[in-house]
């Protein structure tokens, strides 16, 4: 068990494991390149820099300001549950779809790159967002229960 205060930390671990998880395997899948080899580097590399960019940005903060701004009056609600999600998903998905695939193949495509990575951006969202819609309840109440100790 670890202490209540990192819950964040620990929460932004599950998050990362599962949306980096079901995020390379779509994207190597879809490239035909899903090998063993293919996802373990996949993984490592996603989980690294999503990990970095959830501890880094404030996520939660930005993603209430987001619901905020659309003026939705019920903070704890579905609505601003789903949308603050959203907002959340949005910012990682560019962030990391962008340095990822830049890494990979931004060099050898030169001018080319943007425009191959913005058609890519569409399918990586929905398929991160679905995947965090769908782990964001049960890692909280996963978190709460290892982050249970008094700081």
């Amino acid at each position: 068990m670890c202490k209540k205060s990192k819950f964040p930390l620990v929460f932004n671990i599950f998050l990362a494991f599962f949306i980096t998880l079901v995020v390379t395997i779509f994207v190597k899948a879809g490239e035909g390149a899903l090998t063993p080899e293919s996802f373990i580097i996949g993984m490592i590399q996603g989980f690294c820099l999503n990990m970095t960019l959830e501890t880094i940005i404030d996520l939660p903060a930005m993603g209430n300001k987001f619901v905020r701004a659309l003026g939705v009056k019920k903070m704890e609600g579905p609505a601003a549950y789903f949308l603050r999600l959203l907002a959340i998903v949005f910012v990682i998905v560019l962030l990391m779809s962008f340095l990822l695939m830049f890494c990979e193949i931004g060099f050898a495509m030169g001018a080319g790159f943007f425009g191959f990575w913005i058609t890519k951006v569409p399918a990586i969202f929905v398929v991160a967002y679905i995947t965090a819609a769908i782990v964001f309840i049960p890692s909280m109440k996963a978190t709460a229960v290892i982050c249970s100790r008094e700081d």
